[in-house]
């Protein structure tokens, strides 16, 4: 729903009938209105319906209590923690979670307490968003660095994204202090605007690194092929998400050091190095310096399972098929189309 619209307003992309309806007579807040609810149930009385929200800790599920038996839904987790135990978040997921028809998500947090609070097991699956291949890949180094003024021998990590310390921009910056003095090494920082969330944009614009402003999506193969390693400790504990800029970075064959890689539901050593804890961000730095060149197949691995366009949208469509055949045999695909 949106309010600058009077209408339904109706739409093709991709094919598919796109609707943005008025915000009117509202259901449920910033959910569902009554006309949207009433084209609901006129489907379903000649379909089977998947109802996919992109919120995982959200009161969408009410929807599954007025709805037909014929109409089934799907939460994504697309960021956001886990409400604390016995608050009244928890207890109110605790009732309804468990009866949804499938969840994804992205992070171990969001799938540790969809365990623990007892959401079956074969109605979990790890999903990110995935990155475009086709957009997204490698070519030399030296081309690119010259076009951004880089040194042509420094060793680059990069990260992409706002500067706060939710994303953990400010180990970024330790790590880069601790480890300039004793290696010709830096890191490109794309992103960052000079306002109250990115709290630590005049940090990383005098702290000597090479800045870029956010740029054109178009544009940020360039960035990431002119790096030698992704660097993305996101440790901070309030941060739920998972970012696609690394996974567009394998995609231009470049390693990553994460505590994301630990979130993969499949083997992630081709791919860089793991991060764990805070004490240990120093150290596995130092070592994707002297040895990123030894990560050769990142896109190759990557893609079998993280292109946006096929492996995605494959294991995707595999959930919606498990929802109404429940075919014991039709296993997720581990790989793209």
């Amino acid at each position: 729903m949106e309010p600058f619209v009077n209408r339904p307003l109706h739409k093709k992309v991709f094919d598919l009938d796109g609707i943005i309806w008025p915000y009117k007579n509202v259901l449920i807040k910033n959910i569902l209105s009554f006309s949207m609810y009433l084209m609901i149930l006129r489907l379903s009385l000649r379909n089977n319906i998947i109802l996919h929200y992109h919120s995982l800790f959200d009161r969408f599920i009410l929807l599954k209590y007025f709805l037909p038996g014929n109409v089934k839904i799907v939460l994504s987790h697309h960021g956001g923690i886990p409400p604390a135990n016995g608050s009244l978040k928890d207890l109110f997921f605790r009732l309804t979670l468990r009866h949804v028809s499938a969840i994804t998500y992205l992070s171990l947090r969001a799938k540790e307490y969809l365990q623990q609070i007892g959401v079956p097991e074969d109605k979990v699956h790890f999903l990110p968003v995935g990155a475009d291949f086709k957009m997204f890949q490698p070519y030399d180094k030296s081309v690119v660095r010259k076009k951004l003024g880089l040194d042509l021998d420094t060793v680059y990590g990069i990260y992409v994204g706002s500067f706060y310390r939710l994303k953990s921009v400010d180990l970024i910056l330790d790590i880069y202090y601790a480890l300039r003095q004793k290696y010709n090494f830096s890191v490109i920082f794309v992103g960052g605007e000079d306002n109250e969330n990115n709290n630590l944009y005049n940090e990383v614009i005098n702290s000597g690194c090479p800045w870029f402003r956010r740029q054109e999506w178009i544009k940020m193969p360039d960035f990431y092929n002119a790096a030698d390693f992704y660097i993305h400790p996101a440790l901070n504990p309030q941060f739920g998400g998972l970012d696609v800029s690394w996974i567009e970075a394998l995609a231009c064959n470049k390693p990553v050091i994460s505590p994301q890689l630990a979130y993969l539901d499949f083997d992630y050593s081709e791919l860089g190095v793991l991060i764990k804890d805070k004490n240990e961000v120093v150290e596995k730095t130092e070592w994707m310096i002297n040895n990123y060149k030894v990560f050769t197949k990142c896109r190759e691995t990557a893609q079998k399972y993280l292109d946006g366009n096929t492996a995605i949208m494959a294991k995707l469509i595999c959930i919606y098929e498990k929802i109404f055949w429940k075919d014991p045999s039709h296993n997720e695909p581990s790989s793209g189309l």
